[in-house]
């Protein structure tokens, strides 16, 4: 190593351990149960995250061999599906493409959760490192974020939703480069590839953390005395996300001529945070069965959308923090998670299900973009403020450091998720008709294939993954914000949401099958594919035959 490198490698080296021990961490809490069988055990459970697992896939696929990533025909066939709303990561699909092509897409998958929980603990470990100087401090700042409420919540298969890191590492470079620690050429770059990563992880959250970063700006404005320098470093932060979205163009221009909603898919007033929710956990946390389940069944939304959990352990640290420290970065950034958690109760106040009185969100209804966000997933930046707290209280030994470990240790505890409820592991290992190749024998390359259960209720995704997408379906995960129009007819909708009934699949099947020119049906031979078993055989009695873990079905011409 070259002499002159030697110092600031020396420097660096604590950090280094601090965040290899945020790494170790992540890991061991949250892929203890997958360690074992990491290509074939995923950190999610089935439904949404077979069609990030699918994403993953489809992306490396579509850039090898040159063809459009923002369109499939592998779902939809033969009209295929436009993934310019879909969330389909492709920023994502990129960043863990080595993987995928060295352990297969589940592998990717994995990798992906975990890149996205320790980016998240490393951008926050940075941000308090840099405000605050004390290491010990910023490393129970990152630990706290590793197991935030709103990452365990979405930590259930909702990928795109994990990559939260872009807003507190784009405040980090802002602050570096004020305190003159960082030049403004590399502002502008470091600025430019996050909000560019960030555009093509997660559109909403690209939008989100916009915001909430504007609201950061703000709250510097107020903080920091060296107002010229600080307007420099805000021109340069401005020029690095000018930047980043024309990096980020492909995925804008793909959504754009998407097309955007008019209709709300989902009300924000549906997936807001409930007030007790702030202090009551869902089951998703290891304690999480000791809270009362009776509260939890009024809350709206669903298990992945109630990420407002503050542990008391961790507000008796902000109390704390706002009795003993009086500088101003610290109370701005109370300030700043009150704003956060404010927002994310969404338009109106709801206290244990009962909706009470309007909030400042609700003028948000009629502005075109933001009446799409929904308000409880702001919590992500109320936390990440709390967590910084925490290291500012260490750092400034406002109270004994004893009880501020005491405080962290017990918060933490409370925090750990119940990987068994989230559903970990999920085995996505192939029926040996799949893995073996014995599929060749009944499907030709560019076949349409109808694979039952459908799009995301079954596997069959995943079996285009492990096949190279060698045969399309007529079906699909119900696209993006925009719903495809095979979901408008009976039978297509009927596929999607995996329901039997009201359809008379005698009549009907047959034709819908005609039309897209399905050759083959392939049901797993699964307790979910059994209901689909008696629905086939009652359309073609007798064609059926079970091979390899799958029941293969040659559909005979209309």
């Amino acid at each position: 190593m070259p002499r002159s490198l030697r110092p600031r490698v020396t420097r660096r080296l604590p950090d280094l351990g601090a965040l290899a021990a945020l790494a170790v961490f992540t890991t061991v809490v949250w892929a203890h149960s997958v360690l074992s069988g990491f290509a074939h055990e995923r950190m999610s459970g089935g439904g949404d995250a077979n069609s990030f697992e699918f994403y993953l896939g489809w992306n490396l696929h579509a850039v090898v061999n040159f063809m459009n990533p923002f369109f499939t025909p592998a779902m939809y066939a033969p009209a295929g599906l436009d993934l310019g709303n879909a969330i389909s990561v492709p920023a994502v699909a990129l960043l863990v493409s080595p993987v995928t092509v060295t352990f297969g897409t589940t592998a990717a998958f994995n990798v992906a959760i975990l890149l996205s929980v320790f980016a998240a603990s490393a951008a926050v470990y940075l941000l308090a490192r840099e405000l605050f100087g004390s290491i010990l401090g910023a490393t129970l700042a990152g630990a706290l974020t590793a197991v935030s409420p709103y990452l365990v919540g979405h930590g259930v298969g909702h990928l795109n939703m994990m990559w939260v890191a872009g807003m507190p590492f784009v405040v980090f470079l802002a602050a570096r480069h004020v305190r003159r620690r960082l030049r403004t050429r590399w502002l502008v770059i470091w600025t430019a590839a996050t909000v560019a990563f960030s555009i093509g992880s997660s559109t909403e959250l690209f939008v989100t953390q916009s915001g909430f970063a504007v609201v950061a700006a703000a709250v510097a404005i107020v903080v920091v005395p060296d107002r010229k320098r600080l307007s420099r470093t805000l021109l340069g932060s401005a020029g690095g996300g000018v930047l980043g979205i024309l990096l980020g163009m492909p995925v804008i221009i793909a959504a754009a001529r998407s097309g955007i909603p008019d209709a709300v898919a989902n009300p924000p007033s549906l997936y807001s945070t409930d007030l007790t929710n702030i202090f009551f956990p869902t089951q998703l946390v290891i304690v999480g069965d000791s809270w009362p389940e009776a509260l939890r069944s009024t809350w709206f939304g669903n298990v992945a959308e109630n990420t407002a959990y503050i542990p008391v352990t961790l507000l008796l640290l902000m109390i704390l923090a706002l009795a003993t420290l009086r500088d101003r970065a610290t109370r701005s950034l109370l300030v700043y998670a009150a704003l956060a958690i404010l927002a994310s109760l969404g338009p109106i106040l709801t206290v244990a299900g009962q909706r009470t009185i309007n909030l400042p969100w609700k003028v948000t209804e009629h502005v075109p973009g933001l009446d799409h966000a929904l308000p409880g997933r702001f919590s992500a930046f109320a936390f990440f403020a709390l967590a910084l707290v925490v290291a500012s209280l260490w750092a400034s030994r406002g109270i004994p450091r004893w009880l501020t470990a005491t405080l962290v240790a017990a918060s933490l505890a409370l925090l750990v998720p119940s990987t068994a409820r989230m559903n970990y592991p999920f085995n996505t290992e192939p029926p040996p008709y799949i893995a073996d190749g014995t599929w060749k024998h009944d499907i030709d390359r560019g076949d349409v294939v109808l694979t039952l259960p459908s799009g995301q209720n079954g596997n069959g995704m995943l079996w285009q993954t492990r096949t190279d997408f060698a045969f399309k379906t007529p079906t699909g995960n119900g696209g993006g914000a925009i719903a495809p129009p095979d979901l408008l007819r009976p039978v297509g909708r009927a596929l999607y949401l995996n329901g039997t009934a009201d359809i008379d699949w005698r009549a009907e099947l047959p034709t819908y099958l005609s039309e897209r020119g399905v050759r083959t049906i392939l049901i797993e031979d699964t307790d979910a594919g059994d209901q689909w078993r008696r629905v086939i055989n009652k359309v073609y009695p007798g064609r059926g035959r079970l091979e390899g873990g799958v029941w293969v079905y040659v559909v005979p011409p209309v």
